[in-house]
């Protein structure tokens, strides 16, 4: 590449973050919305223009412009004119030159070279406007209305595109009308531009964009943000992420989507693929996902799950939603009485990370029925050769497997616990319910994604 391009691509990556609010122009660019010594234009407004050979005749019209994606703002490297005909050549970029009137050849048309499409290539009006496109700095999918382009000298760049109401309107050729009619009026329909490199990567694939996975701005996200994204996509879309990305990532982003989105990318799912995401996951998660499948499908990935892994998930479908049963993890840590500070603390190490939480560490018999529980504060500050036994709390609260959720909350409110041993009528641990499942059932759907999800940080 040539030094002033170069020149101008630094200055493209090192604009800053800004918004123009003076003409109401929302412009979250981390290259900012203009670069000194450079032209703006949109790809809407240069289809459709003519183009000229060198004596000025009439070549054909301007159908799409063709980047290939080898920078973070791409260059523009061909064009693709068609005649009236239907005729079309794809001439390279090098050859062409934007005027007042159009697009113009700067060699004559019979001496013009014909451009090979390339696999990495991206057909601007093919395969960016009009699809849907993930914004990776806002955890969303929106719609491309049209495409930001910057020209510098004789090369043109794709920087960015338009997803507001104002890229719609250019495309529709109202633009300049709406400005008219609302010139009186406080209301403006705003430009939306996000930076191309703020877009999360797309390959061609059957005259369409599909996303790359496993997309490693994605994946690189915390998993209620990869969960907003997913919910937007199609299903075809959560399906290849799903079966792309790692298991700990996937598992991780399933607990945080809807519950119908859930059971929509579990069926999509093959029943091994299936399996292997759901063992990953807690059982109380994994129980909560197939409660909601049909029966059959239930049977054939519970069948593929490792037995240990299957067994824990049996148990909990087996009582309802709204109980102490139905919302309780096994995943909890459990140690005997005669066990010393030291040897407990060890314990964790081993345990700890399959563990919903080590706040607690609950204190079983011979027959596991539960006789004490101990504080991650107290096992702290207690002597290394101290029993278990010498230092727990005895009369532990806590809960029958078909306790309500309106008894769960409340005992948690009384006792101002995290987390609630789950027995069974012979004083069994069964499990425990963790105060952000209790509040998964009683808070409004719009407040659940707030709860942060601390018990094996």
């Amino acid at each position: 590449m040539e030094n002033g391009n170069v020149y101008v691509l630094d200055r493209l990556a090192s604009r800053a973050y800004s918004i123009f609010t003076n003409s109401r122009v929302i412009c979250r660019f981390r290259p900012a919305c203009c670069v000194f010594g450079s032209i703006t234009m949109f790809l809407s407004e240069m289809l459709g223009k003519p183009v000229f050979d060198v004596s000025g005749e009439l070549v054909g019209k301007l159908d799409d412009l063709i980047v290939s994606q080898t920078i973070q703002f791409p260059p523009v490297t061909a064009a693709i004119i068609c005649t009236r005909r239907g005729d079309c050549q794809t001439i390279p970029w090098e050859q062409l030159r934007i005027t007042d009137r159009g697009l113009k050849l700067t060699v004559n048309r019979d001496a013009a070279k014909s451009y090979q499409i390339q696999e990495k290539d991206l057909l601007l009006k093919r395969d960016v406007q009009d699809k849907q496109i993930v914004d990776v700095h806002n955890f969303r999918v929106v719609r491309v209305n049209d495409v930001r382009l910057e020209q510098s000298d004789d090369s043109l760049y794709l920087v960015g595109v338009d997803t507001g109401m104002r890229g719609l309107l250019r495309r529709l050729g109202l633009e300049k009308l709406t400005d008219r009619l609302t010139r009186r009026s406080r209301w403006r329909p705003s430009t939306r531009i996000i930076a191309w490199n703020d877009v999360e990567t797309f390959e061609r694939e059957e005259g369409r964009l599909r996303l790359k996975v496993p997309a490693e701005k994605l994946s690189k996200r915390h998993p209620a943000d990869i969960a907003k994204i997913i919910e937007e996509l199609d299903p075809a879309q959560r399906t290849e992420y799903f079966e792309s990305v790692d298991v700990e990532t996937a598992a991780e982003t399933l607990a945080e989507t809807d519950p119908a989105v859930q059971v929509s990318i579990v069926e999509s799912l093959d029943e091994e693929r299936a399996a292997d995401i759901l063992e990953e996951m807690e059982p109380d998660e994994a129980a909560d996902v197939l409660g909601d499948l049909p029966a059959d499908r239930r049977d054939e990935i519970l069948n593929e799950m490792e037995a240990e892994e299957a067994e824990d998930v049996k148990e909990l479908l087996q009582y309802a939603d709204e109980t102490a049963g139905g919302l309780m993890t096994t995943e909890f840590i459990s140690i005997s009485p005669d066990m010393t500070a030291e040897e407990i603390i060890n314990h964790l190490r081993e345990v700890g990370p399959d563990a919903e939480t080590i706040y607690y560490i609950y204190v079983l018999d011979e027959s596991k029925r539960l006789v004490g529980v101990i504080s991650l504060r107290d096992l702290i500050i207690a002597q290394p050769q101290t029993n278990a036994e010498e230092f727990m709390v005895e009369n532990v609260i806590h809960v029958h497997l078909d306790a309500t959720i309106q008894e769960i909350a409340q005992t948690m409110e009384d006792y101002n616990l995290l987390a609630l041993p789950v027995v069974d009528d012979e004083n069994r641990m069964q499990g425990i319910v963790t105060i952000d499942d209790a509040l998964q059932k009683v808070l409004p759907e719009n407040w659940r994604r707030k709860i942060p999800k601390v018990w094996s940080e």
